[in-house]
């Protein structure tokens, strides 16, 4: 039986420990795991699953029994590189999950009281869009997300506004465009950036993944490959 409802009420419970699953394989990359870099190790193990240390800043995760679901938002440090090469090899991330368990470290791997089983979660949540990016760090806004019985195929994740096909990515160091990943159809050598700026280098040809963006390209009329599902809003709820 786990120790972890004994220990939770104790005055002195020991460090808490919150560890992050990133799941990014839905748009053809992998899963990451990572912990805040706060606990002093640059890696740690629980139930043989070892999590990086990363710079993490999280708020809104807190839930009530009122009000609305939560709506979060994850900064993740963006100084070694390694966010900003997966976003720009995969995109913004939309529709990727994020879980979050929380422990004590007395349950890590090689602690004293070690326990796989001792945690709080997970709780899982998805990736609405990405919010911010500089070279400090890079935030996301999530969502909810919840496991339904009996769901309908196909599961693809319905998101109103955000578009989840991959797009290109230019290589610097080719020249040359890469749709080895990318979904979207786009090939045209109009070029713009994540808030519909008209640009002249490749280079800095973003998608923003909103049905604008998919106009620009496209054009207005006509059938548009947006990733997104812009009908859901216009649903009524009237019987």
């Amino acid at each position: 039986m786990s120790l972890l409802p004994s220990v939770g009420q104790t005055p002195n419970p020991g460090e808490f420990v919150t560890l992050f699953r990133l799941d990014t394989t839905i748009i053809g990359g992998t899963v990451m795991y990572f912990c805040q870099a706060a606990y002093g190790s640059s890696e740690i193990y629980f139930g043989g699953v070892l999590y990086t240390a990363v710079d993490v800043e999280f708020s809104g995760f807190e839930t009530s029994g009122v009000g609305g679901l939560p709506r979060p938002k994850m900064k993740l440090s963006n100084c070694n590189g390694v966010f900003q090469t997966l976003v720009n090899t995969y995109g913004d991330l939309a529709g990727c999950t994020i879980q979050r368990v929380r422990t004590f470290a007395q349950f890590l791997d090689g602690a004293s009281e070690a326990d796989p089983t001792a945690y709080y979660g997970p709780e899982t949540f998805v990736i609405d869009r990405k919010s911010s990016e500089n070279p400090v760090y890079i935030e996301w806004e999530l969502s909810a997300s919840f496991d339904q019985e009996g769901k309908m195929l196909p599961g693809r994740v319905i998101l109103r506004d955000t578009c989840l096909w991959q797009y290109r990515f230019w290589d610097a160091t080719t020249s040359t465009w890469d749709y080895s990943k990318a979904y979207c159809p786009y090939t045209g050598s109009s070029y713009f950036d994540a808030l519909g700026n008209v640009q002249t280098s490749p280079a800095l040809d973003q998608c923003g993944r909103n049905l604008s963006d998919c106009k620009l390209r496209f054009g207005a009329n006509g059938n548009l490959p947006f990733g997104g599902f812009p009908g859901v809003g216009r649903a009524s709820g009237a019987n």
